[in-house]
């Protein structure tokens, strides 16, 4: 259950993540096309995208755990209760689902960790392969012409401007 989980949402990890990792790896032999770098990079970006929805998705899922074992950890270990598996409700003792509750908030709690390091790896990878390729996102660009506009506009009003002395 808990173990069947963790192997579960790790292939899941691992067959939206990791599996196109190598492809758009920076340290690539070859030189790739100024377009075929953008393909990989806006690639890169939507898989980093995906760990975020992942990693909030299970933070959600962990939160509801939390208020269930809270919740149940006050009631009589003998009560009935209802455990939702897949798709199947499972009448069960509040002693018997605690434990599993548990164990399933753990194996989350691991998974948002292990996500969160694919992500901070990802995220690398990313500026490398932007530096390596030196692209620059619409905002990027933006932010450099209206920079470098400001810069000579302040040039200009400096170099254009008569000379005034300082009145003491």
């Amino acid at each position: 259950n808990g173990a069947t989980f963790e192997a579960t949402t790790k292939k899941a990890v691992d067959d939206d993540v990791g599996g196109r990792l190598a492809m758009a790896s920076p340290s690539e032999a070859r030189e790739v096309s100024d377009n075929e770098a953008i393909r990989i990079f806006q690639q890169m970006k939507r898989e980093a995208q995906l760990m975020i929805a992942k990693i909030s998705e299970l933070e959600y899922e962990l939160g509801e755990h939390e208020l269930v074992q809270t919740n149940i950890g006050k009631l009589d270990p003998s009560r009935a209760a209802f455990r939702l598996v897949g798709t199947v409700l499972i009448r069960q003792t509040v002693g018997e689902v605690l434990p599993k509750v548990a164990e399933n908030r753990e194996n989350i709690t691991k998974t948002i960790t292990q996500l969160r390091a694919a992500l901070a790896d990802k995220n690398t990878k990313i500026a490398e392969w932007k530096a390596k390729y030196d692209i620059k996102t619409q905002q990027e660009h933006e932010l450099e012409q209206r920079s470098r506009a400001a810069q000579e506009a302040a040039a200009k009003t400096t170099t254009d401007a008569p000379s005034m002395g300082v009145l003491a």
